[in-house]
């Protein structure tokens, strides 16, 4: 007796089939999928809902063998779950804290790992090594690579995911405007004196256009050669 077809991720006589959906993110795991290795995404897919794990969207479910940005490999029947949707969606929940929004790491913390985390919570066994086999290796170099890659995800919930990080984009664009680089009067190099404070500063001494205190210096000295040009004739029309 078969409810929903048991090969489809239906429920059994046997219970809830459990299907590991496995994907391609690069065109290289045509080689490397022969010796064991791979880029790859993968979610689980139980009575009909496929369930994966990325930055910013956490668990999310989707259709079936239809991850955004990743090509369809292939369907792995890892067995029977002895129960339905409810304790499905409770075993889910329970996982919900370590994969969190924030959470995700490309090396020690990706989609394989959370698909990995649930099998094993359903059917107490692990998923196939060579689907996380890179990032396994990886983990060791992880200290080498930069921050914003470990917590990109290659696929991501095509509603949430993007909303949320659209979110982000738009809350730091908001900050990033409500700040300037610097804060304060004076004036730019080369600018004009008109838009100079009263004090003119180093500012407006670099630009070449002085201040009010730097006029009234230059009209003293004007006046003080002045003063001495006529003291120098008139001592030189004494003397003659």
């Amino acid at each position: 007796m078969s409810y929903g077809g048991g090969y489809n991720g239906g429920i059994t006589r046997m219970g809830s089939v459990v299907i590991l959906n496995v994907y391609d993110l690069s065109p290289a795991n045509d080689c490397l999928h022969t010796i064991g290795f791979g880029l790859h995404h993968s979610g689980v897919e139980i009575l009909g809902t496929e369930y994966s794990f990325a930055s910013g969207g956490g668990i999310f479910e989707s259709r079936p063998k239809d991850a955004q940005g990743a090509k369809f490999r292939e369907s792995l029947e890892l067995g029977s779950f002895e129960g339905g949707s409810v304790e499905i969606r409770k075993a889910i929940g329970e996982l919900r804290s370590d994969f969190g929004p924030n959470a995700y790491n490309l090396i020690t913390r990706n989609c394989n790992h959370f698909a990995n985390a649930l099998v094993y919570t359903l059917l107490r066994k692990p998923i196939p090594p060579y689907v996380n086999r890179l990032a396994d290796i990886g983990s060791c170099m992880s200290c080498l690579l930069p921050k914003k890659m470990l917590e990109a995800a290659p696929v991501g919930d095509s509603s949430g995911f993007q909303a949320s990080s659209a979110g982000s984009r738009a809350a730091a664009a908001k900050t990033t405007s409500s700040k300037s680089a610097f804060s304060g009067s004076g004036m730019a190099l080369g600018a004009s004196s008109s838009s100079s404070n009263s004090g003119g500063g180093i500012f407006g001494v670099l630009g070449g256009s002085g201040g009010s205190s730097s006029k009234k210096g230059n009209d003293d000295l004007t006046d003080r050669r002045e003063k001495a040009r006529k003291a120098a004739l008139a001592r030189f029309s004494g003397n003659s």
